[in-house]
């Protein structure tokens, strides 16, 4: 195509885009002609079925006629009586109906007992007898089918109404239709033009045609229409017919009742459409004509306004392709026109190539001072992409790092929340199981003893765990981090020993932090420990404070933090062990010295107080581990501790309801309680608790878990606070979700696993306290 193009004129290109702008037009009425054609023949269609209607209507009328003809005669005295004299009046009664060529009255062994048919014999044949006998047993108005012509009489179509006689024999009354009226009756209807009106028997037989009556009468349908004869509804169908022309009939079948016959109309489609075609092909002829003239009149337009100012243009062209630049296009079209404005146009683009071919020379002469100017534009830029990609490399591997160690805390987390349900039962059978024993049972104490040293230990790693998945249960106060580094000094230097040197540099004036106070001691520990593997020739250990105001934070808010910084002598890292020391189980020590959760929990505890942990170290020259923690509003409290004695004055056989799912930690917790002279009711889910505190109210305390299916802790004490605003809670998780404050106050949690001391400890102080004092700390629980 675009060859096609390339050898064709412009003149050409025009006719042909006259002639491609006419195709949709030309289509448009084609598609329009062919609807009205296709709109016509169902015109038609729906014309012909009506027509067929009406004329089923009329032959329902003839039927309903024959029939109140039959009941008449049924009402003769001599024809009920089966008196022969009954002929007479039959006589009398067929010469006012010319619509029928005879009536007839026959009794049911075939008998004839009247009969207006002169050549009608006193018997019927055996054939007649049998569908006689078969009418009379069916009963009702029957339409029966076409009998030819006979000397006497001509063709007819008889209709049937068997009846009792006075002695209660059956008879038929038989009404023969005259065809020969029928056919005349139908010349008079009032039809269509150019339509043929056609009726059968249900075998097909004509009874009745116009035109042609009687060239028809007698013979077959069409084979065409012989399947609608008997078909189930009335329709319409394109047939063809005796002459062999295709009509559009409209039929009302057989089978409908009561007429028994088949009635059609058909309409000759070339007459009834040959006004539409007429007008189709003037149409045709009209669009033929116009597109013609348009192309002619493309023609002499294209060469006056389009061939001659593109010739002008192409000698333009064709000067400055030589090298011409000064040649101008000479047209007299007005400057607004199309080609005007082309010419104008390439007149100015010629002009312009000349200015920039002068424009060129002169920039040669230039050229090396630009280009050493550009590459050192060039130079700088790189240098700066290449450190902006070095930045970003930095910055997408702390991202990856992060999203790392997020997706180890989540499996951690999830881990320590189940093994601490299985601490705590475990933890408690260990200290009921001792507590039992009999004197005497040294070997077996101290086994006991052993593992339930073992089960603190894993206590303390799901604590660890949890401390890295940043799910701990944080305490954070605001805390003076000089005072926790003093106290620890002294700690450290028994733990560490003597080959290790501790000092200290602590800054005046250092802000609070806001953090939990158990945990940072914690921390501290961690990282002196590890600071003392890294130098196991010995060295020096320092601990300093600072205050770091952050105004770009990278990874933290900008605002201000409190730092605690350890630093060592040792053997060092290397990046490769940096990326991976916050990694929980990670560590380079031998098997059985180290858990390698350490740095894990001290990153985690940074992470939960919102802050952060930093190393920097090079092999040979030691480590300086940085502990970042936001600054507190407001000054460090003291923490004031309970009196023992108090708590354990609160003592007494209160009524305790546990709640837990865990049927193992559940049953273990209440024998915890019953050991400590408490009266358990244990119940596996909060439904089962409120359905127990509805139908007893004299508990004291409740002890849930926090985690359940369906209902958890914290929305069955909200539900429990508006039933019991009296009753104690204490809530047991081993996830440690809770943050102090939320859900439930803090003093009212308690952390899986715990032994029986610990347990006991808890339900004293909150039994100790007033149940005014232990309402408001649920509160809590119920406005969350």
């Amino acid at each position: 195509m675009g060859k096609l193009f390339g050898r064709t004129s412009l003149l050409t290109r025009l006719v042909i885009l006259v002639f491609v702008a006419i195709v949709p037009a030309v289509a448009v009425m084609a598609y329009t002609q062919h609807n009205l054609r296709d709109g016509g023949e169902h015109r038609i269609a729906d014309e012909a079925l009506r027509q067929a209607e009406l004329l089923n209507a009329d032959m329902a009328n003839v039927a309903e006629g024959a029939r109140q003809l039959s009941l008449a005669i049924t009402h003769f005295a001599t024809v009920r009586e089966g008196d022969s004299a009954c002929g007479t009046q039959l006589a009398e009664l067929r010469s006012e109906l010319p619509s029928y060529a005879a009536l007839s009255v026959i009794a049911a062994e075939g008998r004839v007992i009247c009969s207006t048919d002169k050549g009608a014999g006193s018997v019927v044949n055996a054939t007649a007898a049998a569908q006689i006998r078969d009418l009379i047993r069916r009963g009702g108005f029957d339409v029966g089918t076409y009998i030819p012509a006979t000397p006497t009489r001509g063709a007819i179509v008889p209709f049937f109404l068997p009846f009792a006689q006075n002695s209660g024999k059956p008879a038929l009354v038989i009404v023969d239709l005259s065809l020969d009226w029928l056919g005349a009756h139908l010349g008079e209807l009032k039809r269509p033009a150019n339509s043929t009106i056609g009726i059968a028997d249900r075998n097909g037989v004509t009874v009745a045609r116009f035109p042609d009556h009687d060239k028809f009468l007698g013979k077959l349908f069409p084979l065409a229409v012989r399947p609608y004869i008997n078909a189930a509804t009335r329709g319409n169908a394109v047939v063809t017919g005796y002459d062999g022309k295709d009509r559009m009939i409209g039929f009302v079948p057989a089978s409908e009742a009561p007429v028994g016959l088949f009635v059609s109309i058909g309409m000759y489609l070339p007459d009834m459409l040959a006004d539409l075609d007429r007008v189709t092909l003037q149409g045709t002829l009209l669009m033929i004509t116009g597109a013609l003239i348009s192309l002619l009149l493309a023609l002499a337009v294209g060469q006056h306004f389009v061939r001659r100012p593109t010739e002008v243009l192409l000698a333009a062209a064709r000067r400055w392709t030589s090298g011409d630049l000064t040649a101008r296009a000479q047209l007299t079209e007005a400057p607004g026109s199309e080609f005007g404005s082309l010419a104008a146009a390439f007149n100015d683009m010629a002009g312009a190539l000349g200015r920039q071919q002068r424009e060129l020379q002169e920039l040669n002469a230039t050229l090396e001072a630009r280009v050493q100017s550009r590459t050192q534009d060039l130079t700088e830029s790189g240098n700066r992409l290449q450190v902006e990609m070095a930045e970003r490399e930095k910055t997408e591997a702390t991202l990856r790092q992060a999203q790392k160690l997020q997706a180890v805390g989540q499996l951690a987390g999830g881990i320590a929340h189940d093994f601490n349900n299985l601490l705590t039962a475990i933890v408690g059978a260990l200290e009921l199981l001792r507590a039992r024993l009999p004197t005497g049972q040294e070997g077996l104490v101290r086994l006991l003893d052993t593992a339930l040293g073992t089960a603190e230990r894993g206590g303390k790693l799901t604590g660890q765990l949890l401390a890295f998945s940043r799910r701990q249960q944080l305490l954070p106060v605001p805390s003076d981090l000089n005072v926790t580094v003093i106290a620890l000094s002294h700690l450290l230097g028994s733990t560490l020993g003597r080959s290790i040197r501790i000092q200290t540099d602590l800054v005046q004036d250092l802000w609070p932090a806001m953090v939990d106070p158990s945990q940072i001691e914690a921390a501290i520990i961690n990282l002196a420990i590890n600071a003392r593997d890294a130098m196991p020739e010995g060295g020096v250990l320092t601990i300093a404070t600072r205050n770091v105001p952050l105004r770009i934070g990278g990874s933290l808010l900008p605002g201000d933090y409190a730092a605690v910084r350890v630093a060592d002598t040792g053997t060092g890292m290397t990046p490769e062990l940096i990326a991976r020391a916050f990694e929980p189980f990670f560590t380079t020590k031998e098997p059985g010295l180290g858990s390698g959760l350490g740095l894990s929990q001290v990153h985690g505890l940074a992470a939960q107080s919102g802050g952060d942990v930093r190393i920097e170290s090079k092999p040979g020259k030691g480590t300086t581990v940085t502990l970042l923690l936001p600054r507190a509003k407001s000054l460090p409290i003291a923490v004031q501790s309970d009196a023992g004695s108090t708590l354990q004055a609160t003592r007494r056989r209160a009524r305790i309801l546990v709640v837990d799912d865990d049927c193992d930690v559940r049953q273990m917790i209440g024998e915890m309680l019953t050991e400590s002279g408490y009266s358990v009711e244990l119940a596996a889910a909060a439904d089962e608790a409120l359905a127990i505190l509805q139908r007893d109210g004299g508990f004291d305390a409740m002890l849930v878990d926090y985690v359940m299916p369906g209902t958890n802790g914290a929305s069955l004490v909200k539900i429990v606070r508006s039933l019991r605003p009296g009753l104690r809670i204490l809530m047991m998780t081993g996830l440690a979700e809770l943050q102090a404050g939320e859900e439930i106050g803090t003093e009212n949690i308690i952390r899986k696993p715990f032994n029986v001391a610990t347990l006991d400890e808890r339900l004293a102080r909150i039994l100790a306290r007033p149940i005014l004092q232990a309402v408001q700390g649920g509160v809590r629980a119920g406005a969350a």
